[in-house]
């Protein structure tokens, strides 16, 4: 989108994020998927004074695909952020480091020593108990990356499927839709998202490698006024179904399997070879027995 790629260009440091599973070729690339860091709002108590970062390891995004596309956030970067990381924080909060306790007012040196001693003995068993949390959270991050991984790779292989849907969805379009064809296409366009689903749909059309001042209303209107009459269902089709490819959340309605089940003919499920041949045998006419001449 070229109000994205202008933000982009505009503020590199932005960390860019998709908000929503699509195939890895689509990807922008340099982004990461949402929840990889964590979102915080920004609580400004003076509004005179300088904002102050919440944490260390904040820093502002935008997200360039998906629900609220464009909106400028702030996250987090650190997953184990004490400030933003309830674990992280609880378990600081339960062990604090220790403190070389404060002199009484006599103390000899022998005592100056012992407490000295103390605080270094605390201190060694604090680090080494600091190291063991590393190591266990290390395993708990590894564990977590791995099962990350297996899921991304079920969602690409769901998406690639979803893609090849909707592409034999647009190769069938019909010349003229059904009664019940039009019911659905009619269904997907009252889900559509009024403010993303243009821009979709032009980024498809719009040259590659090619700067174009035309918005995606001027690139679509082009593209009508050329279409062949036969090809206006097809580019109809794309219009409505091009934001439904992406993996439907929990809830929404998944347009692109309606209409595939709408415009995609039904696939004739082939008989076991078995039942194939037993179904030649009984066609074949009763051989008659031969009687024995006398």
């Amino acid at each position: 989108m070229a109000h994205i790629d202008r933000e982009v260009a505009a503020h590199p440091e932005l960390v860019q994020i998709e908000n929503g599973w699509r195939n890895a070729k689509e990807q922008r690339p340099g982004a990461v998927q949402r929840g990889v860091f964590r979102e915080i709002e920004n609580v400004v108590d003076n509004r005179d004074a300088e904002p102050a970062p919440p944490c260390e390891s904040a820093k502002s995004a935008i997200i360039v695909y998906g629900k609220r596309v464009g909106t400028i956030i702030t996250v987090c970067t650190d997953n184990h952020c004490p400030v933003h990381d309830p674990r992280a924080a609880s378990a600081q909060a339960a062990k604090p480091a220790p403190k070389l306790a404060p002199a009484p007012e006599a103390e000899t040196e022998e005592e100056a020593a012992q407490r000295q001693q103390e605080y270094e003995r605390q201190q060694r068993e604090y680090e080494q108990e600091q190291e063991r949390l590393a190591e266990e959270q290390k395993r708990e991050d590894e564990l977590r990356q791995q099962q990350w991984e297996a899921e991304r790779a079920r969602t690409e292989k769901l998406l690639k499927a979803r893609a090849a849907t909707f592409d034999r969805i647009l190769d069938a379009a019909p010349a003229t839709f059904t009664a019940a064809q039009l019911r659905v296409f009619l269904r997907t366009l009252v889900n559509l998202d009024p403010y993303t689903f243009v821009d979709d749909v032009a980024e498809h059309f719009a040259p590659e490698g090619e700067d174009n001042d035309k918005s995606a209303e001027e690139i679509l209107l082009g593209v009508v006024d050329g279409l062949p009459d036969d090809k206006l269902t097809g580019f109809a089709l794309r219009l409505v179904l091009t934001g439904s490819k992406p993996i439907p959340r929990e809830g929404e309605a998944d347009s692109l399997t309606e209409a595939a089940t709408a415009f995609l003919p039904t696939p004739r499920r082939r008989q076991p070879a078995k039942q194939r041949r037993g179904r030649q045998q009984s066609k074949q006419p009763p051989r008659r027995a031969h009687q024995r001449s006398k």
